[in-house]
């Protein structure tokens, strides 16, 4: 069973068309289809009409419920206008999509036990835990499952707590590396690799200068783009 895992897109239409995936059995996206980029409608589309499960992120439940995604300083400027921008290109049909979307799902895949959520399983929306944190522990106590399956974090890892895997595709649209690669994850047949391609990044950009927000937003959602480096060197929750 070949199982792509993506997550994080953030309305770059065009790292999703250039996902090199083009066999696999199941597509699984945790979340974050909107803001911060230029195409959330096309993104929406592709995701609904492609994947095989997804879970509503953060982003996606404050487009769909017109609220804040409660992000951290750095981002909350970038938020709040590229969410406006969200809110005029999608069709009402991508918003009822949106708010629609679970915020985990459980499901089994050949005997291995899969716990899919955006963020944490103790805050599945909003909980921000990078690779080293020490609160995985406790987070991991409310589930039953061999493998869980994040997001948020806009960078990839693999890590063993007890006996859960944890796996964190990274971000494919907005990257938080120091590179510009775009990230995905591949669960094949119970070994798991963490992949980065390249994609037209310029279409990107270029669509971002055209979004109907303040340029020096436009040039930090850029910032991020080429350098993988959020606009202000602290951490942050996405």
């Amino acid at each position: 069973m070949k199982i792509v895992i993506i997550s994080d897109i953030h309305a770059n239409f065009a790292a999703l068309k250039a996902l090199p995936e083009r066999h696999y059995d199941q597509l699984w996206c945790i979340g974050d289809l909107v803001d911060y980029g230029p195409e959330p409608h096309e993104v929406v589309k592709w995701v609904g009409a492609n994947a095989t499960v997804v879970v509503r992120g953060n982003h996606d439940h404050a487009a769909g419920f017109s609220v804040d995604p409660q992000c951290s300083a750095p981002y909350k400027k970038l938020a709040e206008e590229t969410l406006r921008h969200t809110l005029q290109a999608c069709k009402k049909e991508d918003l009822n999509y949106l708010k629609s979307l679970p915020i985990y799902r459980e499901l089994s895949v050949n005997s291995t036990r899969f716990y899919l959520v955006h963020a944490t399983p103790t805050d599945p929306l909003f909980g921000y835990c990078p690779k080293d944190s020490p609160a995985w522990s406790e987070k991991i106590n409310c589930i039953e499952a061999d493998v869980l399956v994040v997001g948020h974090t806009h960078t990839p890892f693999v890590r063993q707590e007890g006996r859960t895997m944890i796996v964190n595709p990274g971000s494919l649209g907005q990257p938080k590396t120091g590179r510009s690669l775009a990230c995905y994850a591949v669960w094949n047949d119970g070994k798991v690799f963490l992949q980065e391609y390249d994609y037209p990044i310029e279409d990107t950009i270029r669509g971002i200068r055209g979004m109907p927000i303040p340029s020096e937003d436009q040039e930090a959602l850029i910032t991020v783009l080429r350098g993988g480096e959020v606009p202000v060197r602290t951490a942050t929750r996405p």
